[in-house]
């Protein structure tokens, strides 16, 4: 028994080694990510040059969810003039936008060729996005004409969390309800 269970070894012994060759092939082979990442939530970002959280002022009503949902229960509401604490933020890409190259540039360590397509995420101010190309993420620079075409634009929600002066909690995806967001201004 024990010469047939040897023989049936070795005779098992190049197709498992062939399997392993082609499969270790394949995985090396294979990208990491080959599509972007939708939705995609950008936790803690604050999407326009020198935006800031801090007290902010409340410029029109506001109703504040307990969770980012608009069908999440009301935590509380806001009247305009009111003071809140602006704690953080979420920019929720429901649809990345695209920009494709029209040369081959460099921005950030990372090799962009001429039709190459960048998917834009966040505004971070300054002509700068979060862009991502080829699995992974960087700041990009797509507004130079000379470039990059904007194909489109980033479909997204921006979510804050805020704080009222009793110390309750909550959420609002109205952001242009708030004032003093902005440092530089």
């Amino acid at each position: 028994m024990r010469a047939h269970s040897k023989k049936m070894s070795s005779l098992n012994q190049p197709i498992v080694f062939t399997f392993l060759l082609i499969f270790g092939a394949y995985i090396s082979a294979a990208p990491a990510q080959t599509r972007p990442p939708a939705p995609y939530s950008d936790r803690g970002a604050c999407p326009f040059e020198c935006c800031t959280y801090r007290q902010w002022t409340v410029d029109k009503a506001t109703v504040i969810r307990s969770a980012m949902s608009d069908s999440s229960p009301v935590a509380f509401r806001l009247a305009k003039g009111e003071r809140v604490r602006g704690i953080t933020g979420v920019v929720i890409t429901s649809q990345p936008g695209i920009a494709e190259a029209l040369k081959a540039t460099e921005q950030n360590g990372v090799r962009i060729r001429r039709s190459d397509q960048i998917y834009l995420y966040t505004n971070l101010g300054e002509g700068f996005v979060k862009g991502w190309l080829k699995g992974r993420f960087f700041q990009a620079e797509v507004l130079d004409s000379d470039l990059f075409k904007i194909v489109r634009q980033p479909r997204s929600v921006w979510w804050v969390k805020v704080r009222n002066r009793q110390g309750k909690i909550g959420w609002s995806r109205e952001p242009e309800h708030f004032g003093n967001m902005d440092q530089c201004g």
